[in-house]
């Protein structure tokens, strides 16, 4: 066998290997926290019906669709664990908060007075409390730009009076991508806007990732700038989107152990091997 006939056939038994190639995109960005210049980079892999999110230090953001289940994973890699959460997981949460708050307050109702407001001050501060959520970010567009070769539109974000963010966005067409390549970040928005509404009478609050761009633009952000007190904090930056072939491989946990999400009034974090 001469060499060209063996290297074609290792690539041959690497492919075989690895398993079924799946078309899709990869998405690379930059981000600069703009006070110590430090800078860091993003990896988007996504398909038809995966999305996986990995950045420097070493966390990883998986959106999950396939088995006809759509969940999110949270990987550290540093620690090889991960969380996962559906909507299953994220009902239980809130029912069983519920559940406690509504068995301490039958605890404390025939407590004396001054007994019952030293237990409530001990009580502060351990109990998840329901935080008002935020007012809504108000995109407008401001007109057309160009970031690293991409045209995009402009929008600046205001929450009430204050300005909270600079974006240039590019709809598929302008990244040369179909607009199928992007359904997959609209069923992540989906997916996280649903948890959040069933959430939204509970006392758990979790923050739960809605993908690289929010509602209120159209497209996906080629730039984006966050401000804080007026001043720019964080800049973002896509740099490139190739075509490129996936397997299973690139979305797996390996041998990461699975950490429980923690429950009111249960066991915290038991990790469970995979």
């Amino acid at each position: 066998m001469n060499r060209f006939a063996f290297a074609a056939a290792v690539t041959l038994a690497a492919v075989l290997t690895s398993g079924p190639l799946f078309a899709g995109v990869k998405i690379v960005s930059e981000n600069t926290d703009l006070a110590t210049k430090k800078v860091t980079t993003d990896t988007i892999l996504l398909d038809a019906n995966r999305l996986r999110t990995e950045s420097d230090d070493g966390r990883v953001v998986m959106f999950l669709t396939d088995g006809g289940r759509n969940r999110m994973v949270m990987l550290d890699k540093t620690k090889n664990q991960y969380q996962e959460i559906d909507e299953q997981t994220m009902q239980q949460m809130a029912q069983q908060m519920s559940g406690a708050m509504a068995q301490m307050e039958a605890a404390m109702k025939n407590v004396p007075p001054e007994q019952r407001a030293m237990m409530e001050k001990m009580m502060k501060g351990k109990m998840p409390q329901a935080v008002a959520a935020p007012s809504k970010t108000v995109y407008t567009a401001k007109g057309s730009g160009s970031v690293n070769g991409f045209s995009c539109t402009k929008y600046e974000g205001m929450r009430g009076a204050e300005k909270v963010a600079d974006v240039c966005a590019g709809v598929p067409a302008q990244l040369k991508l179909g607009t199928s390549d992007m359904q997959i970040f609209e069923k992540m928005r989906e997916f996280s806007s649903s948890l959040l509404s069933s959430l939204a009478n509970s006392p758990v609050k979790i923050s739960v990732p809605t993908g690289s761009f929010e509602a209120g633009y159209e497209g996906f952000p080629i730039q984006k700038t966050d401000f804080a007190n007026g001043q720019p904090t964080r800049r973002g930056e896509l740099k490139s989107i190739t075509r490129t072939n996936f397997t299973d491989a690139d979305f797996s946990l390996g041998d990461a152990k699975k950490v429980e999400m923690p429950m009111p009034g249960g066991p915290q974090g038991r990790g469970k091997q995979r």
